[in-house]
């Protein structure tokens, strides 16, 4: 009895000790499997002003800049979200009441490969209310590991 304790507990023992060394480093992985800028994300399609209470479609797109194959690795079934700030504080999220099943998925694209995302945000906050006019920030984040974000864009709400 006593002998069957010690060895599943050095059992338990070299299992955490070498899990994490299993685990691989978060990249972009291309063939010769250096992590480097592979890719492009950039907002696309966006406008400065919008008319208060009009549907906004929030646009980016995914552009391959390595001369050889991509490889993203998304942990879950949701590939992308946007974010509008108001102030730098965010006040909605396009994953906001959304269930992202956690699966892994791993996406090969060819150089020069476009891909692209999209959402409609529809003038309210994370509570459902409604915003008022002024100047807003938006950006898009595409949830890979590593995730990677656009540069923040500003929209401006109006009459």
């Amino acid at each position: 009895m006593m002998n069957r304790r010690v060895i599943l507990i050095i059992i338990l023992v070299v299992f955490i000790i070498l899990l994490p060394g299993c685990r691989r480093n978060a990249y972009i992985a291309t063939p010769d499997k250096k992590s480097t800028p592979a890719v492009t994300l950039i907002m696309t399609d966006l406008d400065s002003a919008y008319a208060l209470g009009e549907g906004i479609e929030l646009r980016m797109r995914l552009i391959v800049d390595s001369p050889k194959p991509v490889e993203i690795m998304f942990p879950s079934s949701c590939p992308a979200e946007f974010v509008v700030f108001l102030d730098g504080e965010p006040i909605w999220n396009s994953l906001e009441g959304m269930a992202c099943l956690q699966v892994i998925n791993r996406v090969s694209l060819e150089p020069g490969d476009t891909t692209e995302y999209a959402t409609q945000w529809n003038c309210t906050t994370k509570s459902w209310k409604g915003v008022t006019l002024g100047k807003y920030t938006v950006q898009g984040i595409l949830l890979s590991n590593p995730p990677i974000k656009t540069e923040v864009q500003t929209i401006y709400l109006v009459d």
